[in-house]
């Protein structure tokens, strides 16, 4: 899957023919994955935003790079392969937030997505969006059924109480914003594994 990713990205962002050795060279001395191969996975997310969320690919990649560069640094949590309650990252927990209003507007099926207008903005500058976003679940948990609005809204409650005293973060560095894309990818993936249980 690694392999086969890094040579689409260096197909599609930017020229990066080094990009598979490199990524062959990581997997087999266990060393950290090549930044290159990080970043462009973020940027062929953002690029594809408006029309497509994030693949599990994509995440992956997110995800096991972070983790190989923060495995021996007990300051930051590893990613878990699925949703993962216990992390206080505020990048983990703005993509999960992010989902959490984008679910709630595609359930009411209402307008232009979240993930059109903000997502993009969110996962850099969460502070700066965060506030029109959860003023617009306001008004669409207003169409939910009672059962979905109280899900939703405990939802909301359990991610927003692990934010830090101070709110939304005003900016998140490149980790952390692979955080985001890859809480909001847990999150979503978990919104549809409940629904297939059900």
């Amino acid at each position: 899957g690694f392999l086969f990713m890094a040579y689409l990205l260096s197909r599609t962002v930017v020229p990066l023919p080094n990009l598979c050795e490199a990524v062959v060279q990581s997997i087999i001395q266990g060393t950290r994955y090549p930044y290159q191969l990080y970043t462009s996975a973020l940027e062929r997310i953002r690029a594809e935003l408006p029309d497509r969320t994030v693949t599990r690919t994509r995440a992956s990649i997110l995800k096991a790079y972070i983790n190989r560069v923060t495995r021996n640094n007990k300051d930051n949590k590893q990613l878990t392969p699925m949703l993962d309650k216990t992390n206080s990252n505020p990048g983990y927990l703005s993509g999960r937030l992010a989902a959490v209003l984008e679910k709630i507007q595609s359930d009411v099926k209402s307008g232009d997505s979240i993930r059109t207008r903000y997502m993009a903005a969110a996962s850099a500058t969460p502070s700066a969006v965060f506030p029109a976003m959860l003023n617009l679940s306001v008004h669409h948990s207003e169409k939910l059924s009672e059962a979905s609005r109280v899900f939703y809204e405990k939802t909301k409650q359990e991610i927003i109480e692990k934010m830090p005293a101070e709110g939304f973060p005003s900016h998140l560095d490149l980790n952390d914003q692979g955080r985001f894309f890859v809480g909001y990818y847990h999150q979503m993936a978990d919104f549809y594994t409940k629904k297939e249980s059900e």
